[in-house]
């Protein structure tokens, strides 16, 4: 049994990231609310989500950059992926902090990016003791 203490992430869970992105770009542009009731402008998620939006980038940022990656898996698998934990935690009681009366497809893929970003990350760690399959 080999120990690793980093947190690399592997090919499945770079596309799980990588999905994670394109669905918090979508949720950042397509509107929150229903279009008959406000502008565009007014139901578009980005006009309420840019704190957790930069956060969520943070956190990508965390498994994606080489340098910040590396400097990070020095810190060992249990830090790293706690850390990425708060932070997506954080995006979420933040982002979710608006309640539409329509619930629309830009408000569903808020929540999906930061879980399809952790399932990527849980999949690279397989094991939070820091072991990889």
């Amino acid at each position: 049994i080999s120990y690793i203490t980093s947190m690399v992430l592997t090919s499945i869970g770079k596309r799980f990231v990588y999905v994670s992105i394109l669905f918090m770009t979508l949720s950042m542009v397509l509107p929150w609310e229903s279009l008959s009731d406000y502008t565009y402008l007014e139901s578009a998620g980005i006009m309420m989500n840019i704190i957790p939006a930069i956060i969520f980038i943070v956190a990508v940022a965390l498994v994606i950059l080489k340098p910040l990656a590396e400097f990070f898996n020095r810190l060992g698998t249990n830090y790293t992926f706690l850390l990425l934990c708060l932070l997506n935690a954080i995006v979420l009681f933040f982002g979710m902090q608006y309640y539409p009366d329509t619930y629309t497809i830009g408000y569903i893929l808020f929540p999906s990016s930061v879980i399809v970003f952790m399932l990527g990350a849980i999949f690279s760690v397989k094991r939070i003791n820091g072991l990889q399959n």
